[in-house]
């Protein structure tokens, strides 16, 4: 008897990731000068945690549709991919708004808080499915 090939999620699974994506880009495009410099946002550098935040729910979703795809199974590759990932999507946004947004600058502290809140991805994804990302149930 042969064995069938496993069954993996169709392009459904993307429309997720592709949103939160989109998501990060939106907030990195807002304008900078709305918010003065004596707020208790700045002064406690909240950005820093909205950046965790965003960069671990995209990551997230990301870390659920290549796992739903069977992609990076296994090893520390979906660490690697997630974290790296973050690290270069978020020296571009960084960079970007630098350059073209008013009020805003680059800032290296904010590309650490993407790749933290990516890292933390991976802990919230272990929380709700019980195992590190790899195998999942394709639905």
């Amino acid at each position: 008897m042969a064995m069938a090939a496993p069954q993996s999620a169709g392009p459904r699974v993307w429309w997720i990731p592709a949103c939160s994506s989109i998501g990060v880009v939106a907030m990195h495009l807002l304008p900078g000068s709305d918010l003065a410099a004596d707020t208790w946002w700045a002064m406690w550098h909240m950005d820093k945690l909205l950046h965790a935040l965003a960069f671990s729910g995209c990551g997230l979703t990301w870390a659920i549709a290549l796992a739903k795809q069977r992609r990076l199974q296994g090893g520390s590759r979906m660490l690697v991919v997630l974290v790296g990932t973050a690290l270069v999507f978020g020296t571009v946004l960084e960079a970007i708004q630098g350059a073209w947004m008013p009020g805003r600058t680059f800032d290296l502290a904010d590309v650490a808080a993407d790749a933290v809140g990516a890292l933390c991805s991976l802990g919230v994804f272990y929380g709700i499915f019980g195992q590190r990302p790899g195998r999942i149930a394709s639905d």
